[in-house]
């Protein structure tokens, strides 16, 4: 199970850096619209020009490509740790430090051709550009096929509440009375939600103009647009399809690690997808920028680090990347400040939470009896059970039981939260995994299964329990 995880983390990672790697530091910026974030113009292409902008692109593409090579080995040795804290903790650090030291490169490139570029003598004007003719009238969603995925999503939702909460009369074995389809269903579907208002407000973002031909700029828009639009209804006719097999192996085969396999391939197939995407993009800009473009919007000056783009002045909240694929957001609109705030918070919050999870990685666990009480004891008191209160206790060993989590944490030196346990929902559990013995207590509100660090702790904390 823990190489599964690591494997689907792996496959996230690891081909994200080398699309970032291509589509950010490209080798023949020449032929590109922009180079390290700032607008490629006529300027650039006379000989000086371009044996500078050569050097410092050349620069920090070879930085770039050191620091993806570094993130491939370390994620391939990554690969190969059994440590569920390794997972929960070291991925998820690993996964934010790779991002940034793939984004320092584009930074410092970006910074340093915005200076070249105002010693060249050329100033941002902050102009930009619309082509009335067009203005507004390049679509390509296929908006029905879009709504139509997202109703089928619904109605997969729907299925999976319906057989969780027993209407609908089809057996999930071990998995029944967890809502497990209805999680999974939900977890993936939601993101078709996302994907919705997101796809309508990118096919209706203000037309790039790169040119004085009015019918250029439309076939232009159009083949982009439509890119956009392709990969959105793929994502989103890819996670019902996801969905559907997922539960299907759940009713079926009635295993978890079947679920993960699944997604998997899931994880494959959507870099697969984005491939296509940045390939197809690619090919796009090759054809139209290089003999097409006649105007430059001067606007380098909103874009900060190359990444992130601020313009008052503009009335867009989704723009195109400069770094990387997709669109970003105007952090200048009012919708763009509320985003912004909260994805600040967000990474805050997650900083916080990968600080808990080390303090929890780190803590053992402590279970001991006080003056009558069993006191489970992990960064705080989690369970305080009242021996008088005790109907049943039993010693058994931890390879025995069937547990499915509900709710709490799974670490390689403690699991707790409320589990089904053989059958039996909402019991508490609190156990170290690497005790290898569990003591079962059976109150008149609860099924308690808890274990101390050690097998021999375990089993005298059992003797204490019965000796009173």
């Amino acid at each position: 199970m823990t190489f599964t995880v690591s494997l689907i983390l792996y496959i996230c990672i690891v081909p994200t850096a080398i699309l970032i790697y291509f589509l950010g530091y490209p080798k023949n910026w020449q032929k590109k619209k922009r180079v390290l974030g700032v607008n490629n113009r006529k300027e650039f292409l006379n000989p000086k020009a371009e044996e500078f902008i050569d050097i410092i692109n050349n620069t920090h593409r070879k930085q770039a490509l050191i620091i993806t090579v570094s993130i491939t080995v370390i994620a391939t040795v990554l690969l190969f740790f059994r440590s569920m804290f390794v997972i929960t903790f070291v991925w998820t650090i690993f996964v934010y430090v790779a991002l940034i030291l793939l984004c320092i490169p584009y930074a410092l490139g970006n910074s340093e051709l915005k200076k070249y570029k105002r010693s060249l003598g050329i100033i941002d004007e902050k102009i930009m550009y619309a082509d009335l003719k067009n203005a507004g009238a390049v679509h390509a969603l296929n908006k029905p096929i879009l709504i139509f995925g997202e109703l089928v999503g619904l109605a997969i939702i729907i299925v999976s509440l319906l057989i969780d909460t027993g209407v609908l009369p089809v057996s999930i074995g071990f998995f029944e009375g967890t809502y497990a389809l209805t999680i999974l269903s939900a977890s993936f579907i939601s993101v078709n939600f996302i994907l919705l208002p997101l796809a309508i407000a990118i096919d209706n973002t203000r037309n790039e103009v790169i040119s004085s031909d009015s019918n250029i700029n439309a076939n232009y828009n159009r083949a982009k647009k439509k890119l956009s639009s392709d990969f959105v209804l793929s994502l989103t006719w890819l996670d019902n399809i996801f969905t559907l097999c997922a539960g299907i192996s759940l009713i079926l085969v009635k295993a978890e690690i079947m679920m993960m396999i699944l997604i998997g391939l899931y994880m494959v197939v959507i870099m697969i997808v984005m491939a296509v995407m940045v390939y197809k993009k690619i090919k796009l800009e090759e054809v139209y920028v290089p003999k097409n473009t006649s105007i430059v919007e001067e606007d380098d000056d909103y874009w900060y680090l190359g990444m992130f783009y601020f313009n008052p002045g503009d009335k867009r909240l989704n723009v195109d990347k400069r770094f990387g694929v997709g669109y970003t957001i105007n952090m200048a609109h009012p919708v763009g400040m509320v985003i912004s705030a909260l994805g600040i918070l967000a990474i805050i919050f997650s900083i916080l939470v990968l600080v808990w999870i080390a303090l929890m990685g780190c803590m053992p666990i402590k279970t001991y009896e006080d003056n009558g009480v069993i006191i489970c004891h992990h960064l705080w008191d989690e369970y305080k059970i009242t021996e008088s209160e005790i109907k049943e206790i039993s010693l058994g060993e931890l390879k025995d039981l069937n547990m499915y989590r509900t709710s709490g944490t799974a670490m390689d030196n403690v699991v707790k939260g409320t589990f089904k346990v053989d059958d039996e929902k909402g019991c508490k559990v609190f156990l170290n995994p690497e005790a290898g013995e569990y003591i079962k207590i059976v109150t008149d509100e609860k099924t308690y299964y808890i274990s101390a660090s050690t097998n021999e702790e375990t089993e005298v904390l059992y003797g204490a329990i019965n000796a009173q």
